[in-house]
């Protein structure tokens, strides 16, 4: 239970660092607006998909470097 919690706290702490990050960027704070102006049901999915696909991600590198420990093959290559 506590590496659940660090694991979700670690991806918050990334999550947020990348919206920081996305505001920071010009081009990307101009599409604010335009998503801003979609229905909300299309916001809802869009919010559910980026979330899916950072779900996605963080559970694929955590299961790589969960592999790499395991397999000395994997740790000595690098």
């Amino acid at each position: 239970m506590n590496r659940l919690f660090r694991n979700v706290g670690i991806g918050l702490i990334l999550i947020g660092a990348v919206l920081v990050l996305a505001w920071a960027i010009e081009p990307i704070r101009l599409i604010w607006p335009w998503i801003r102006g979609l229905p909300l049901p299309i916001q809802i999915g869009v919010a559910a998909g980026t979330l899916g696909v950072a779900v996605l991600l963080g559970s694929l590198i955590s299961e790589r470097i969960r592999d790499r420990e395991a397999d000395e093959k994997l740790r000595n290559d690098f």
